[in-house]
């Protein structure tokens, strides 16, 4: 149903009205009434609008109600505000757009932050800063800094996200003009951020972390500098400080596994004393390779050969195959960062107890956050009903983020417009095949050639005009045996024949034309580096994710007796 202007005014003003009311039962109904996927639109701007609307109303309605931590609620504001941004990219490039996509952003962003995932709201925060300094963004932004600030076992890292919370504080207090009479609640007389400034003033001084800006790094070589470089001006580092600064003293993974307690075991050799802390060491190795791979490929020319493979003639697919260094190592990039989840998986489950040992063959990121032994639908594992530590919650919305999860919404497929899925990219990598093509080789495989296409349009034609035929005679067939008129029959039988036989051959046609077509996922190179790229930035977040989660379970655990401090062995 084509949705007009003044209805989508409608549903924007009810929306409206029942998000500032708290009506949640009338949000609920009107979102039950607007929601079935009945509608189309005059225009993308139109659409964006309504899924704007429609995202802020389940925003509302997930909090209202105190809903579980993996409720659905959440998960659809959080697609309504994807698809929303990926329909506004087609749109020029215009000052409302700018609005929009700032607000869009901001949202976004509030409902990361929601799902504990604080590394991962903070680029939207900036975008919406970028676009038109907005205040609400900005505010919440350093909400999340002091969230992110109270979360760390690092002194020092704990102080500068400190000092950016102050800096943004201050910015919005400069434009607090700018913000609704709700929204300036923390940052008026008695507001927490408020109370913050005024504490951070009184014990801080502001030029103490010149330090951080200051900092120089005594590098090897040249490669080592670019590499560190790109890795700090990409965010790559597994460091907290490198979401909200990208100088020189960021050039370490420095977040580790944090400072746990237990219980004496002479039984326990040192290496099996040290195995969390080895475990965690390879993960981030393994992080660290992937990342150099990437970096040590993307500047090869899509063009240029290597002695790896010139050892044999390469078939030209006439699809514009690369197979070069580049696209190997990416293949072999991606499929090591996807691996990292299901390690991830295996540590968090070993190390919360979540699971019997001898469960340890079916522990993948999709089993980590159901129980095992019920697999027949999705629901949270037993220790992790009650969401308490928004860290692990976190590795759950990660996973919806690289595929679907039975029976719940996800974002996997909006979290880059027109793409293939993460799951999807990684099962072609490992079990079937995929190509990394030019987009002009791509788009000849795909769209193939006028012949072709009329070709297959005239066989679809002719096999429905058979169908229909056979319809007809079997009709005729039916009668003739009412009437046990057997030279009709046995004439009307030839003829069925022939035209299930005639069909037959044109149905393997398109049966090998759907199985050849199928064979390999192809993918041009840009679109697998924006995959690449998200992906590793989604790992590298999970990690350290799993960092905090850590560090959180174990400040609210209670322990009796005395700790002996251990020093870590180093190489």
């Amino acid at each position: 149903m084509l949705i007009t202007n003044e209805q989508l005014l409608e549903i924007s003003i009810r929306s409206d009205e029942y998000i500032l009311s708290l009506n949640y039962e009338a949000l609920e109904l009107h979102l039950n009434q607007h929601t079935d996927g009945r509608y189309t639109f005059n225009s993308e701007w139109d659409e964006a609008m309504f899924l704007y609307a429609i995202g802020n109303c389940y925003s509302v309605l997930f909090n209202g109600r105190r809903s579980k931590w993996y409720s659905n609620e959440l998960m659809k504001s959080i697609i309504c505000y994807r698809k929303a941004l990926n329909v506004i990219k087609k749109l020029p490039f215009t000052e409302k757009i700018k609005h929009i996509e700032s607000m869009l952003c901001t949202n976004l962003a509030n409902a990361l932050s929601s799902q504990g995932r604080a590394f991962c709201c903070i680029e939207l925060y900036d975008r919406a800063i970028e676009l038109d300094n907005n205040p609400v963004a900005i505010v919440n932004k350093a909400r999340n800094e002091l969230f992110i600030a109270q979360s760390l076992y690092d002194e020092g890292h704990t102080q500068y996200h400190y000092l950016k919370a102050y800096e943004l504080i201050k910015e919005g207090l400069s434009i607090i003009d700018q913000l609704e009479e709700e929204q300036r609640i923390d940052l008026e007389e008695g507001g927490e951020l408020l109370v913050f400034k005024e504490w951070f003033e009184k014990n801080y001084n502001i030029e103490s972390f010149d330090y951080f800006s200051e900092y120089k790094e005594d590098l090897e070589s040249k490669e080592q500098e670019a590499y560190l470089k790109w890795s700090a001006d990409s965010c790559l580092f597994l460091n907290d400080l490198n979401d909200v600064f990208n100088g020189p003293i960021v050039y370490q993974d420095i977040m580790a596994l944090p400072s746990t307690i237990h219980k004496i075991n002479p039984t326990l050799t040192l290496t099996e004393k040290l195995m969390y802390h080895g475990n965690f060491d390879e993960i981030k190795n393994d992080f660290c390779y992937a990342r150099y791979l990437i970096f040590q490929s993307k500047d090869i020319d899509n063009e240029q050969g290597h002695i790896f493979n010139k050892t044999y003639p390469h078939i030209d697919a006439m699809c514009g195959s690369i197979d070069n260094l580049k696209t190997n190592q990416y293949k072999s990039a991606f499929k090591i960062l996807y691996s990292l989840f299901d390690k991830i998986a295996y540590f968090t489950s070993r190390f919360f107890d979540l699971n019997d040992i001898k469960l340890d063959t079916k522990i993948n990121i999709d089993s980590l956050f159901k129980n095992i032994k019920n697999r027949k639908e999705w629901q949270p594992h037993p220790n992790l009903e009650d969401g308490q530590n928004f860290f692990i919650n976190s590795l759950f919305f990660i996973l919806k983020d690289i595929k679907n999860v039975k029976g719940h919404d996800s974002v996997s497929t909006w979290i880059d417009y027109d793409a293939q899925t993460f799951s999807e990219i990684r099962n072609a990598i490992e079990h079937r095949s995929l190509k990394i093509v030019s987009n002009i080789g791509y788009d000849l495989a795909t769209n193939g050639n006028l012949h072709t296409k009329v070709e297959q349009e005239k066989i679809l034609k002719h096999i429905e005009d058979i169908s229909l035929k056979l319809q007809e005679k079997k009709r005729a067939y039916q009668e003739a045996t009412k009437k046990h008129n057997v030279e009709i029959m046995n004439s009307l039988a030839k003829e069925i024949a022939l035209l299930e036989s005639e069909s037959q051959k044109l149905e393997a046609l398109m049966y090998e034309k759907e199985k050849l077509s199928s064979h390999t996922l192809l993918i041009t190179v840009e679109n697998f580096e924006m995959r690449l790229f998200r992906l590793i930035k989604l790992v590298r977040n999970a990690i350290m994710y799993l960092s905090l989660a850590i560090h959180l379970s174990e400040s609210m655990k209670e322990y009796d007796g005395i700790a002996l401090p251990y020093d870590l062995p180093l190489k």
